[in-house]
């Protein structure tokens, strides 16, 4: 059973936390080289947003949309306590750089 006070969504499981560790220093890297720098953003808040749109990807596979599934996120990201600093409009394009990320190529 997943802990009350748990800081990840009712969707995050074995198989995706698996696949976040084996992918979590690519994205990190990724996010430094190609993502969007305007807002500064702590390091730990970047990549828990990294997690989460990776994490995203992989429980909705067949979601291609970002404005259907953003709202989602958005309510989930919220839904786990992250407001006031770490509100989703801080972090929603590394959510959403991720997300894509993990897709792979097109």
């Amino acid at each position: 059973m997943r802990d009350p006070d748990s800081r990840l969504p009712q969707w995050w499981s074995d198989p995706i936390q698996a696949a976040w560790d084996r992918s979590r220093d690519a994205a990190i890297v990724d996010w430094h080289v190609r993502g969007d720098h305007s807002t500064p953003i702590e390091t730990a808040l970047v990549e828990d947003a990294l997690a989460f749109g990776h994490g995203a990807r992989t429980a909705f596979p067949h979601q291609t949309s970002w404005d259907a599934l953003g709202r989602q996120l958005r309510a989930d990201w919220i839904r786990l306590g992250h407001v006031g600093p770490a509100a989703w409009d801080r972090v929603a394009e590394v959510v959403r750089h991720e997300w894509l990320r993990a897709a792979g190529p097109s």
